[in-house]
């Protein structure tokens, strides 16, 4: 590729130069932002969000919130979970890796759903017809809600399946998770109860 300018040090071109610096100074920085610097989440939640591949938002953020029915019909608010850590789980019947990822939700939901923690779990543009067999097949008792017309899942820019939000007990985005996890693991019943302590 030809670069405009004449040769620098080393017979590099002076856009080469320029180039390698704006890269090192790039890498400076993402250096003390993750190395050095504080995490985002704190000393007690970060390297429990790192172990989990959950990312910090960059600050500190209130869920959206939102109303969406249940397969019952019956609405459900989100601010009605106050007081719960909640995960917000979107998903799809045709999503494999939401397939994969909802036996452990399951069973995390059914170790600590009487502890201070729930599941939402938010299904991207079915009907209750197309949801209900997979629910009935997988067993699950986990809270569904359908977003029929994908207005929450734009809400939260959950353009990719799975995506799971996780949020304290005072409705504070503490992370997300983009792809499947293992929600039942020692790492996440760990954050967990982190959260609940909050």
């Amino acid at each position: 590729m030809f670069i405009p300018g004449g040769k620098g040090k080393g017979g590099l071109t002076n856009g080469t130069q320029r180039g390698r610096r704006v890269i090192l100074l790039g890498l400076l920085a993402l250096a003390w932002l993750f190395g050095g610097g504080a995490h985002p989440a704190g000393p007690e939640l970060g390297p429990l969000l790192d172990a989990m591949g959950i990312l910090p938002p960059v600050k500190e953020t209130e869920a959206p919130d939102f109303t969406l029915p249940d397969l019952a019909g019956t609405p459900r608010r989100l601010a009605d979970f106050r007081g719960q850590v909640v995960l917000i789980n979107f998903w799809a019947t045709w999503c494999l890796p939401c397939r994969a990822e909802m036996p452990a939700m399951e069973r995390i939901y059914q170790e600590m759903k009487n502890d201070g923690f729930t599941i939402l779990a938010v299904n991207f543009a079915e009907t209750a017809a197309q949801v209900e067999p997979f629910v009935k097949e997988l067993r699950l008792t986990f809270p569904i809600l359908l977003d029929q017309e994908s207005q929450v899942v734009r809400q939260y820019r959950a353009f990719s399946l799975p995506t799971t939000y996780v949020l304290d007990r005072h409705g504070t985005v503490v992370g997300r998770a983009v792809g499947a996890r293992e929600w039942d693991s020692a790492d996440a019943k760990q954050l967990i109860r982190a959260l609940r302590a909050r």
